[in-house]
């Protein structure tokens, strides 16, 4: 595992940290990008991102060159590391929802979203973006998530608990003997239930089946309907 120091840029307001940090020239690894507020947060498929100031808000900027797994086990790694800070808050029974996010009582607390960029056909950059919500302040979730989010209550400060996020993500994704996938597997929600999945490598079509877990790339794993099973490489639940 590298020993970088973790460098904190820290904003009041900015419209993406993963924007702000894609842009970024002289960086080194590790270094943090932080917000208390974003006016454009970014998901996947391009979603938005709820980003009012009772959240965490960051983006961990990472060189290829230090990363001891394979890069498409950076997401896991980081749900990982989002999960492991958190409980070390003692905040616990945190489950991973399939690829990206996290949830307490079965609700989105957090989001993740990884994006790249290339010099010379080569990732010269990566940068994990994560959404935190933290507690609830002045803003409720808007109608079309707050059925479906909730806050996990931390009052703390926000910068160390920053920190250590990209600390334990320095941990898993830097490690010769880190196991993401077992451990990966091991917080998985939904295994042994039935759900639908949007197989985003199969032209965004819908798969019913069982979760049976994630296999060792972290692809997800479903028994269908037919009694057949199936590998999901990249999609969502529900």
């Amino acid at each position: 595992m590298t020993n970088d120091k973790i460098s904190v840029l820290h904003f009041p307001v900015l419209d993406s940290t993963n924007r702000f940090a894609l842009e970024i020239k002289d960086f080194s690894h590790l270094t943090t990008v932080v917000a208390d507020r974003q006016t454009a947060g970014r998901g996947r498929m391009g979603r938005s991102f709820f980003s009012p100031e009772s959240g965490l808000y960051m983006s961990v900027i990472l060189q290829p060159e230090k990363i001891k797994c394979p890069l498409s086990l950076c997401t896991p790694g980081a749900a990982l590391a989002v999960r492991q800070a958190l409980e070390n808050e003692g905040i616990r029974g945190i489950k991973i929802k399939w690829v990206n996010d996290l949830l307490l009582n079965g609700k989105k607390v957090c989001g993740i979203l990884t994006q790249s960029q290339t010099e010379n056909g080569k990732i010269s950059k990566i940068v994990i973006g994560i959404g935190i919500n933290l507690c609830k302040g002045e803003y409720d979730f808007p109608e079309d998530i707050k059925d479906r989010a909730d806050w996990i209550g931390f009052h703390g400060d926000k910068l160390n608990l920053a920190k250590n996020i990209a600390a334990e993500l320095n941990r898993y994704i830097c490690s010769d003997n880190s196991d993401i996938c077992t451990e990966y597997n091991s917080y998985l929600a939904y295994i042994g239930e039935s759900t639908t999945v949007t197989d985003y490598a199969d032209n965004n079509r819908k798969v019913s089946g069982t979760v049976l877990g994630a296999d060792e790339n972290c692809f997800l794993k479903i028994k269908t309907e037919d009694g057949n099973e199936r590998l999901i490489s990249s999609g969502e639940i529900g």
